[in-house]
């Protein structure tokens, strides 16, 4: 687990790479670590955090028979995010949040608590990937930041 997204950072630079993020579950937590390595600047466009549905629906465009279907923490609504974030930021890398830190939301036998889904939109392609993670909910948004970071790096090294 990295201990800053360091290494993202020097491939976006090294690559001429901008990125953007839509942030449900970490609530600008990895914005903010973003922020903390040497030339976020020259990067790093910004985070739209998303945290509530209200946000998701206004900002974002997202319908609410798609969260009545999929709930806001999904495959689909993540995707949707990373898509629409495109006409809100312009950067060559999307990349989308969601999920569930605590309980109290949509979380199902199959769906738990620390479920995370994750879109990436970075050209003409689309990632999507779901994880569990284990912990407080400050742990699971940390392990959350973490692995996004891992799964944009690897995208882009492609």
């Amino acid at each position: 687990m990295y201990r800053t997204p360091n290494p993202l950072i020097k491939t976006l630079l090294k690559k001429e790479l901008t990125l953007a993020l839509a942030e449900s579950i970490t609530c600008g937590l990895a914005a903010h670590q973003l922020s903390t390595c040497k030339g976020t600047a020259d990067v790093f466009k910004g985070s739209i955090v998303c945290y509530n549905e209200e946000v998701k629906r206004y900002l974002f465009g997202i319908t609410q028979k798609m969260i009545d279907k999929h709930t806001c923490e999904s495959k689909e609504v993540t995707e949707a995010l990373a898509k629409k974030l495109s006409g809100l930021i312009k950067a060559d890398i999307y990349a989308a949040i969601t999920g569930l830190a605590s309980a109290g939301g949509s979380e199902t036998k199959t769906k738990p608590v620390g479920t995370v889904f994750y879109c990436i939109k970075y050209g003409r392609k689309i990632y999507n990937e779901r994880f569990v993670f284990r912990g407080t909910p400050l742990e699971i948004r940390k392990k959350a930041c973490d692995t996004l970071y891992k799964m944009i790096l690897k995208k882009i090294e492609l």
